[in-house]
């Protein structure tokens, strides 16, 4: 039987609370440092934050769909005033826990508490997918927005729909939602609507993986694997990264 758009956000706000509370009732274990790892998992974000024709120092940064706070984490180190938001009250708490310099709401991305052009940037990293509406999400995301907007996603193409049919991705995740994935053309018409002209799109093959940082990438945790890997990394992407499973869009006002 189809959900409807209600009991959608029902479910994903039982399934990340529970996981919140799942991880801090473990207790609270950050992953050992490694340097492929992180490359990996900061990768999207610095590069987003990099086509951004200004500086986030001082700045006013709403993160939807925040999670257990990373992307704030980050925002925040550079200078940023950032504000957390997530339909899920465990996420806004871990993201709080995380980096105690931020502001939290809970609030659904869909419908934003907020006044419009009440911040200077919108960011928001693999969120959106869990949307029912992802349109809806990025509207207001850019209301609320002065400056500009970010959002880090998956990329729909014909290679992810053969990676999703052998099972080396995922089409729905395990709270029910599907993963929705974006194209280029559809982003292009997108910021037609929304009168946006100055924008990026930029995709790349990168996946953070907890099996390998875990597993295996400590074994290869020195700057001579970290430097081949980045090697092996910019080249594969300069070629094939057209067709890579990460889309990022950033979109500015002025």
């Amino acid at each position: 039987m189809k959900l409807s758009v209600d009991e959608i956000k029902e479910r994903q706000k039982e399934h990340s609370d529970e996981a919140y509370k799942s991880r801090f009732r473990k207790g609270w274990q950050s992953l050992k440092e490694s340097f492929i790892g992180d490359f990996i998992n900061y990768y999207p974000l610095q590069k987003a934050i990099s086509l951004l024709p200004f500086s986030l120092r001082g700045k006013t940064v709403l993160n939807i769909c925040c999670g257990d706070g990373f992307e704030a984490e980050y925002l925040v180190k550079l200078g940023a005033k950032v504000t957390v938001s997530d339909i899920s009250s465990e996420a806004v708490k871990a993201a709080k826990r995380r980096c105690p310099q931020v502001k939290r709401v809970l609030a659904d991305a869909e419908n934003l508490p907020f006044k419009d052009e009440n911040f200077d940037l919108v960011i928001v990293r693999a969120g959106l997918h869990h949307l029912p509406n992802p349109d809806k999400g990025i509207s207001e995301m850019d209301r609320v927005s002065k400056q500009g907007f970010i959002f880090i996603e998956a990329q729909k193409n014909f290679i992810t729909k053969i990676l999703i049919e052998i099972g080396l991705a995922e089409e729905y995740e395990e709270s029910g939602n599907y993963v929705y994935r974006f194209t280029r053309k559809e982003i292009k018409t997108m910021m037609k609507k929304l009168k946006i002209r100055n924008f990026r799109i930029e995709t790349v093959w990168c996946r953070y993986v907890e099996f390998l940082d875990k597993k295996i990438y400590p074994f290869l945790n020195n700057k001579f694997c970290l430097l081949v890997f980045k090697l092996f990394f910019f080249t594969f992407n300069s070629i094939f990264g057209y067709w890579g499973n990460t889309l990022t869009v950033v979109a500015w006002k002025h």
